[in-house]
């Protein structure tokens, strides 16, 4: 696929954020929090086409770590939120939507705790709920492959480093050899959707941009999920919508139950026969997003 083009921002405290902005500049704007591990180059294959037709701009980021962007160790899931306000003060954003999906849906989330003012819509797609909460489950009906990451991402950063670090090296010598290894442990609706040639090629190209600096972002964002994210549920106020497939094996629906009961304005819409990608269902997704 072609070099998609790039952007730069600096935030207050000198760190360089590496963002894509693309679509109508007059449009209404969301901001995209790409998954664990991602980059501002995760995108569903027909975004453009679709942001075209709904008349749309769409601005996806590498969170610290990620891609072209600055790393911040030690960073927790709410300092997403003035990364992102500085981004749209760059872009001259007011108000603006905001969509997570997956890891990125508790970055989305922070944004609406903390930029509330400025928000006018959360999405969250398949996204994790918080594992602080001892009377909460975090691991229950997960998958093995997510299970061992988290449980070494709650043992140490070094430990989360050394189980990371062969997934890395596998994605820089052969990515399609690690897609093939994830989807193994997916569902077939999933599967159905990996088999895909261009959701193959744009997650091929995400995944090989997400470790351009080694596993430090997805080190980051681990370590940020397996402490509290900074900020309370009920305060992330902004009306909410959060889509969950019923067969999701990585973040499994109780996390979106868990989600839905403790935010203070969300509907939670299960999808039935579907995994974590809900690729089918992105154009109608974002259309709710930007108020549509």
């Amino acid at each position: 696929m072609g070099e998609l083009p790039t952007g730069h921002v600096r935030t207050a405290d000198g760190r360089r954020l590496a963002y894509r902005d693309s679509g109508d500049p007059g449009a209404t704007a969301i901001v995209s929090h790409h998954g664990t591990p991602g980059s501002r180059l995760d995108r569903h294959p027909q975004a453009a086409a679709i942001m075209a037709e709904l008349g749309l701009r769409m601005i996806t980021y590498d969170r610290p770590g990620y891609g072209e962007s600055d790393p911040l160790p030690g960073r927790r899931v709410v300092d997403a939120a003035a990364d992102v306000a500085a981004l749209a003060d760059h872009l001259g954003l007011g108000r603006f939507a905001v969509v997570g999906t997956s890891g990125g849906g508790p970055h989305a989330l922070a944004c609406s705790a903390r930029l509330g003012d400025r928000i006018s819509r959360v999405g969250v797609v398949v996204g994790a709920a918080p594992s602080d909460d001892p009377d909460f489950d975090f691991l229950a009906g997960m998958d093995q492959l997510n299970r061992d990451e988290f449980t070494a991402a709650r043992e140490s950063e070094e430990a989360l480093a050394a189980h990371l670090q062969p997934f890395v090296d596998e994605v820089e010598r052969d990515p399609d050899a690690v897609l093939d290894e994830i989807a193994e442990h997916l569902p077939p609706a999933d599967q159905e959707v990996f088999r895909r040639p261009a959701h193959r090629a744009v997650a091929r190209e995400s995944f090989v941009e997400a470790v351009r600096q080694g596993s430090r972002g997805w080190v980051d964002d681990d370590r940020a999920f397996a402490t509290g994210w900074g900020f309370p549920l009920a305060e992330a106020a902004c009306e909410t919508r959060l889509w969950q497939g019923e067969l999701d094996v990585l973040v499994p629906r109780a996390h979106c139950t868990y989600l839905a009961e403790r935010l203070p304005d969300a509907r939670f819409e299960l999808v039935p026969g579907a995994g974590h990608a809900l690729a089918d269902h992105w154009r109608a997704i974002v259309a709710w997003v930007a108020g549509m």
